[in-house]
């Protein structure tokens, strides 16, 4: 009879990890065939969430510690989160938003017990969902274009949840980064390389007809570091490609690179700052607040800067907190530079941390395209950080791991 109920107890949590696979896979693919935010969001608690919490609580005895220096930031930055919205809350809608902190954290150990449970075929996954938002991209923009009649100079945005130009750019150069590093870097068929190429095709069709032209830029600097940082034959291989397609682009449509001009950036970080030093204690939460330019007569609903938005909104102590798990994360991949999945994770936080500077908003919110930019390269540190514990645990014959991990 206990035999029977430790298998049992060993197939739950086997299942319980399957279904926290599925839902990385959700998490990662929905947004592009989706309609509705609902929906996403309630695949992400059906597949991920939920599983990610009953496998915490039937098996976290089997987990690898978790790093002290981020478990402590995250417990800081939450409390603090906490604090924030109490102090400056007006109603029930913005108390609604203490469980935000909590969602987060089911996230991040979904994605955990997915990268426990597969181990090394985890990059593998990451892989195939890139690969697959690649193809959808590429079908979204002949879709646009060839089906709909759109004009050339339409805006192109997904089909799915990612209706906003810019946060879908943004999400997407994130996938198209984590493509080729983990596609490009390790040896592949032939088969696969297609795949990659083609997905990589698709996301640069997608990425220029979308014309948000500091992704651009930041996809070219990403993969120029990453080549100079790990001498990556790849990486430089798509720092030449990015620098050359800009370079035809300033030739022969310069304007398509300078029409727009710098879109009042510097003037709304100017009044972004001003802002946050007015609030720079515990910064105004969620409440609205709205950036004036008086010599140009428009205002802002955010300084299009994540760290100028995180510091009015949370102060200083909050901006200094997730500059501390956001460093947390990029050294956690230096660590592991020589790793394949260490490689993608540093050339994600490269592009996710210039990416934020000109549009990006405060990443506590449900599942959207910010998380692709601040929450995913921290949730892969964490997965690289746990996954070596895990092997180094493994290796002593003593430690038995449970729960399908």
């Amino acid at each position: 009879m206990a035999e029977f109920f430790v298998m049992d107890r060993e197939r739950l949590g086997s299942w319980l990890s399957r279904l926290a696979v599925l839902g990385v896979v959700c998490f990662l693919c929905a947004p592009w065939v989706l309609p509705s935010n609902t929906y996403y969001h309630r695949l992400v608690i059906l597949f991920l969430w939920i599983p990610a919490f009953w496998h915490f609580c039937l098996f976290h005895r089997g987990y690898p510690k978790i790093h002290k220096v981020f478990a402590g930031l995250y417990l800081a930055i939450s409390i603090w989160y906490v604090f924030v919205v109490v102090m400056s809350s007006d109603g029930w809608d913005e108390v609604r938003e203490l469980k935000l902190p909590f969602y987060i954290a089911l996230s991040l150990l979904g994605v955990m017990v997915a990268a426990m449970h597969l181990k090394e075929r985890f990059r593998d996954l990451l892989l195939l969902c890139c690969v697959f938002g690649g193809l959808a991209a590429g079908f979204t923009c002949f879709y646009t274009y060839f089906v709909q009649g759109h004009i050339f100079y339409y805006r192109v945005v997904s089909f799915g949840v990612w209706r906003v130009v810019i946060p879908a750019a943004q999400a997407c150069g994130a996938l198209a980064i984590l493509t080729a590093m983990l596609g490009l870097e390790a040896k592949r068929n032939v088969w696969v390389i297609s795949a990659v190429l083609l997905a990589l095709l698709g996301y640069a069709a997608f990425l220029y007809f979308n014309q948000s032209r500091w992704i651009w830029v930041c996809l070219m600097l990403s993969f120029i570091a990453v080549g100079v940082l790990l001498r990556s034959k790849s990486a430089y291989v798509m720092a030449a490609i990015a620098v050359l397609s800009i370079s035809v682009i300033m030739i022969f449509k310069p304007t398509l690179m300078l029409s727009r001009g710098f879109s009042y950036r510097p003037e709304l970080w100017i009044g972004g700052l001003s802002l946050l030093l007015e609030n720079w204690v515990h910064g105004l939460g969620f409440q609205e607040y709205w950036i004036q330019i008086a010599e140009l007569k428009i205002s802002s609903r955010h300084p299009h800067n994540l760290f100028l938005d995180i510091g009015i909104r949370f102060g200083v102590l909050g901006l200094l907190l997730w500059a501390g798990i956001w460093c947390w994360a990029g050294w956690t991949a230096f660590n592991y530079r020589n790793t394949t999945l260490g490689g993608a994770v540093i050339a994600l936080w490269l592009y996710s941390g210039l990416v934020v500077l000109t549009e990006g908003t405060v990443p506590w919110v449900k599942p959207s395209p910010i998380w692709f930019v601040t929450w995913l390269p921290i949730a892969l540190a964490l997965v690289i950080d746990a996954l070596a514990r895990q092997a180094r645990r493994d290796r002593v014959p003593s430690v038995q791991m449970s729960g399908g991990v």
